[in-house]
């Protein structure tokens, strides 16, 4: 994208052509949701979850046992990692500003979309199974199909989740529509309502529902299930939540107070973010 880009000299700030931007755009995510996973062994589909398992084994021979380390715990630990790392350092505002003045929005989105795409190839490219037997695997047919139904609707409030935003803009579309269709689109405010209404973070809680409500779980599902839950737990309160009360300011800090984060009811209270988000 950087290569093909065009200079404004005005600003110093790469752009893509507009209409390119968009079909590559539009590319890519076509790739990341529905054709990358059918390139991926079994092995690596399983990890996926419920969509991609099965097939055939089309390039087997891509599976590297030890990509990063010879032990498998400490080999899944470090893709896992790297994964959560390269999420929390570039969706950050202060690394954002940074680039601002190397590449627009836009293409910068469409980087952050290529690094999030190309990590979790690489979960899936590098991953080793645990010589582990099953956690559990539910064989009643009724509640077998039950917990995939659970598994399903995961993955719809993951969706719908999506959708609930300004889609063009998450995916770094919003300026060449803009440019296409002559329109200027305003400025997203806070969403608060549907599934935003119930928690703060649905997206997250769509994931969270497919991996642990699966009925087989390996140890493999169990760890990439309690290393994003622990990493969620953590990383959104004190990382992407203090963005978007930079963002939002007191609209995001009373939004904080009144709509839970994942559960759509409180476990507990804990009014030590919005504190410090207030002395900030």
């Amino acid at each position: 994208c950087i290569l093909k880009a065009r200079k404004v000299t005005t600003k110093g700030v790469y752009r893509l052509p507009h209409a390119s931007l968009l079909r590559r755009g539009f590319a890519l995510q076509c790739f990341s949701f529905c054709l990358l996973p059918r390139f991926l062994p079994p092995c690596a589909r399983n990890q996926m979850g419920l969509f991609y398992g099965g097939g055939i084994d089309v390039v087997s021979t891509w599976h590297r046992p030890g990509l990063l380390h010879s032990s498998p715990l400490l080999n899944n630990s470090l893709l896992l990692l790297f994964f959560c790392l390269a999420h929390s350092v570039l969706a950050r505002q202060s690394v954002k500003r940074m680039m601002s003045c190397l590449v627009s929005t836009s293409v910068y989105r469409h980087l952050y979309i290529l690094q999030s795409s190309l990590s979790i190839f690489l979960i899936c490219y590098g991953w080793t199974p645990l010589p582990s037997p099953t956690l559990w695997d539910i064989h009643s047919p009724p509640f077998r199909l039950a917990l995939y139904g659970v598994c399903v609707l995961g993955c719809v409030i993951n969706f719908a989740a999506i959708f609930s935003l300004p889609v063009l803009e998450l995916y770094g579309l919003s300026e060449p529509w803009e440019k296409l269709t002559g329109r200027k689109r305003e400025s997203s405010d806070l969403v608060t309502t549907g599934l935003y209404g119930l928690v703060r973070h649905p997206l997250y809680t769509g994931i969270l529902i497919s991996i642990w409500f699966h009925p087989t779980m390996s140890l493999g599902r169990m760890m990439v299930g309690a290393v994003l839950t622990v990493y969620l737990l953590v990383a959104v309160p004190l990382l992407e939540e203090r963005d978007l009360v930079e963002m939002f300011g007191d609209k995001y800090r009373h939004y904080i107070t009144t709509t839970p984060m994942l559960l759509p009811f409180k476990l507990w209270t804990s009014p030590s973010l919005t504190e410090k988000n207030k002395s900030n």
